[in-house]
């Protein structure tokens, strides 16, 4: 599916889905739901292919493929939590979303932790 399908799609959904909230709103809510799972299924077969891309080039370059799989990690972590805060703010939930956005943050900040020791290591050998 091409993008512009895809923003297609989106935007048929979300008009739908406003009809149907003003006639019944868990058929609106449910919809919504179904295009954002779509969507977002969509997106992280797109992912996959730009990971493998960049997990490929890392090959030629010593140590770069494990930075680009952290890397690839938190963008993963960062567009999930994105995605089901989301979700969670549309249902009404701010309070869940907020700890879903706290979990995130602290998940990318430990997986940030071997690149600082790294770093760290790095400038050792230098001083």
């Amino acid at each position: 599916m091409d993008v512009q399908k895809l923003i297609l799609f989106g935007m048929v959904a979300a008009v739908f889905a406003l009809v149907l909230k003003s006639m019944k709103s868990e058929w609106g809510q449910l919809l919504s739901l179904a295009a954002a799972l779509m969507i977002a299924l969509y997106l992280l077969e797109l992912c996959k292919e730009a990971g493998d891309f960049l997990l490929g080039i890392g090959r030629y370059v010593e140590n770069a493929s494990s930075y680009l799989r952290i890397l690839l990690k938190a963008v993963g972590i960062t567009y999930l939590c994105e995605f089901t805060a989301n979700l969670s703010r549309d249902t009404g939930n701010s309070l869940i979303a907020g700890q879903i956005e706290l979990c995130g943050k602290i998940a990318v900040l430990l997986l940030g932790i071997p690149i600082l020791a790294s770093l760290l290591q790095v400038l050792e050998g230098y001083l």
